[in-house]
């Protein structure tokens, strides 16, 4: 199957920086949303973006890239399709009347795909009538930026539906991981989880504070941000509403008041001037002082994660690649976490997984994999 046209439905942030990204791969696109005053401010953003683009000597001609994209309010505009990319709201209800008035007015072949973080791909596909040809896909914030995408098919989805969204996604410039099935938070999220997870319990247990575990993940582990610096940049409230969605489909909790706490005082992190630190405005990001020395080990604030890690591999959800690919691609990690975990030592993670799940936290029980991984059996 050929895509020549594109349309995505929703102009926000990752709405318009997913059209954005399909123009500059040489795609025909359509981007729709309810007002023109959403349509003319997403345009306003892709010419800037372009415009650094071109600043930068990454493309020549950012008005050409720009005439590829169409603005409309009508759904119409989808009628010669090949594939419909939808990022609105992360509300159910939402996102079902989009994909009905999509599935009305896309020609039979045309894919639809769901950008979405936190909703089950099989339950959207239920509400059109081509469930075999639904899918997750799932661009990182901010798309023309971040090179990951991940692929997520739902019960319903076609082998060909896969291999042609992968095949999308390569065109773009993106990394794809192909996620076998569907999972709530799929991994990027679920690994993000698991991160802020650990370090809420060494926080809340008086192990450490939130300087030294943050200082821990910048100065020890090399990431770009602390796992709470990071949970301010992304928002509270979103990482809440993230962390409710995933225990409640499933994932074993780890107990922390720290989140709801600030939400429920408005303390939202970046966007409202304070979180688990304070900024100098609203929408005002800048990095947070951190300690150059640290008691944190580094093995412990990864331990949950990269337990997490081998649940996927264990389950045949990723393997050890799809899980470094995306914590690299997604979240610009310096290496991929089992790459983190074979440095650190498997059975220095183990040690800290057991010591810890004796401590009464169930999320901690080590995988048959990481244990085996940890008495030298087997590997990544």
């Amino acid at each position: 199957m050929e895509i020549r046209k594109i349309v995505v439905i929703g102009a926000g942030t990752m709405g318009h920086g997913i059209a954005e990204v399909a123009a500059l791969s040489g795609y025909q696109v359509y981007l729709v949303d309810v007002a023109w005053d959403f349509l003319n401010k997403a345009k306003e953003k892709i010419q800037e973006s372009l415009n650094k683009l071109a600043e930068k000597g990454a493309i020549k001609n950012p008005q050409e890239v720009l005439n590829r994209i169409t603005l409309s309010v009508d759904y119409s505009v989808a009628r010669d399709a090949d594939f419909a990319i939808e990022a609105v709201p992360e509300k159910f209800e939402i996102k079902k009347k989009v994909f009905e008035s999509l599935d009305s007015v896309l020609p039979p072949h045309a894919i639809m795909a769901t950008n979405t973080s936190s909703i089950p791909i099989t339950d959207l596909a239920e509400v059109t009538k081509r469930r075999e040809k639904f899918i997750g896909m799932h661009f990182f914030n901010p798309p023309v930026l971040m090179k990951l995408v991940e692929v997520i098919p739902g019960k319903y989805t076609s082998e060909e539906t896969i291999n042609v969204t992968v095949e999308l996604a390569k065109r773009m410039g993106k990394v794809p991981v192909r996620l076998s099935k569907d999972i709530p938070g799929f991994v990027g999220n679920r690994i993000l989880l698991r991160l802020a997870q650990e370090a809420c319990r060494e926080v809340e247990s008086g192990e450490a504070t939130i300087e030294e575990v943050d200082a821990a993940a910048r100065n020890l582990l090399k990431l770009p941000m602390g796992v709470f610096e990071l949970s301010d940049y992304i928002g509270l409230d979103v990482m809440y509403d993230l962390w409710t969605v995933i225990v409640s489909r499933g994932a074993t909790d780890v107990p922390c008041k720290m989140y709801k706490a600030r939400v429920d005082a408005k303390e939202l992190g970046v966007k409202s001037g304070k979180g688990f630190y304070s900024y100098p405005a609203p929408g005002k990001f800048v990095k947070p002082q951190v300690p150059n020395t640290t008691k944190v080990d580094p093995a412990r604030l990864i331990s949950l994660a990269v337990n997490e890690a081998t649940w996927f591999i264990e389950n045949g959800i990723v393997d050890a690649k799809g899980v470094d690919d995306v914590m690299i691609y997604g979240y610009n990690f310096p290496k991929g976490l089992t790459k983190m975990a074979e440095e650190l030592g498997v059975k220095r993670i183990y040690d800290h997984l057991m010591d810890i799940y004796k401590k009464g936290y169930e999320a901690y029980k080590p995988t048959k994999l990481l244990e085996e991984i940890a008495l030298g059996k087997r590997s990544f």
